[in-house]
């Protein structure tokens, strides 16, 4: 039978020296963590590492974790941002949007199709390059409120800053990345790229 009791409760258990209250934990969340990971990293074998290293900071922090609505979810999602950033065999993030991206037309032109494709593919490469260039804690706000669609607040409780705060963050993060990309390559019709850009906070 599941154990259903609320993750505070877990948490403190675990952190007073329940190892069955940590497992218990694992267990409810390793799944998201590692399609978080996999989504990025195309690599079964590289997504059961990040959620290892997860888990293991999630321990080696765990006088920082933060329930959040009663969810230690939200926390993870952040710790799993971080130790995508800094994994280096990373298939990327920019991916995802790739396949959010609409086809060609079904009757378009071989050569149009071509070129399309390529538009797209340099779009997103300035896309992913721009995301790389903003600071640590920015790029973890575009992934948990553009990326994860977390409501700002639950943002601003993970990372322990006011919601403004992360309002702000998220508004500056975008008009970096939107100076970034060069003028030609701004997309023009609706996509996730311009959502990236342009979305409101939650």
């Amino acid at each position: 039978m599941a154990d259903e009791r609320e993750d505070a409760a877990l948490w403190l258990e675990a952190t007073t020296g329940t190892d069955r209250s940590f497992a218990v934990l694992f267990d409810r969340y390793r799944a998201r963590v590692f399609r978080k990971a996999y989504a990025q990293l195309k690599s079964t074998h590289d997504a059961e590492d990040v959620v290892a290293m997860v888990f293991l900071e999630a321990w080696k922090n765990r006088a920082r974790v933060r329930i959040v609505d009663g969810s230690m979810l939200p926390w993870l999602l952040s710790i799993t941002s971080y130790v995508l950033l800094n994994h280096t065999r990373s298939s990327r993030r920019w991916r995802r949007l790739i396949a959010s991206l609409p086809e060609p037309e079904e009757h378009a032109d071989h050569a149009d199709i071509v070129l399309d494709r390529l538009d797209q593919s340099a779009q997103l490469r300035a896309v992913y390059e721009a995301i790389s260039a903003l600071a640590s804690q920015e790029r973890t706000i575009i992934d948990l409120c553009v990326i994860e669609e977390l409501p700002v607040a639950t943002v601003a409780a993970v990372l322990d800053i006011p919601v403004g705060t992360v309002k702000s963050k998220l508004h500056r993060a975008r008009a970096k990345i939107r100076r970034r990309i060069p003028s030609h390559l701004m997309p023009g019709a609706r996509s996730e790229i311009t959502a990236l850009l342009d979305g409101a906070p939650q």
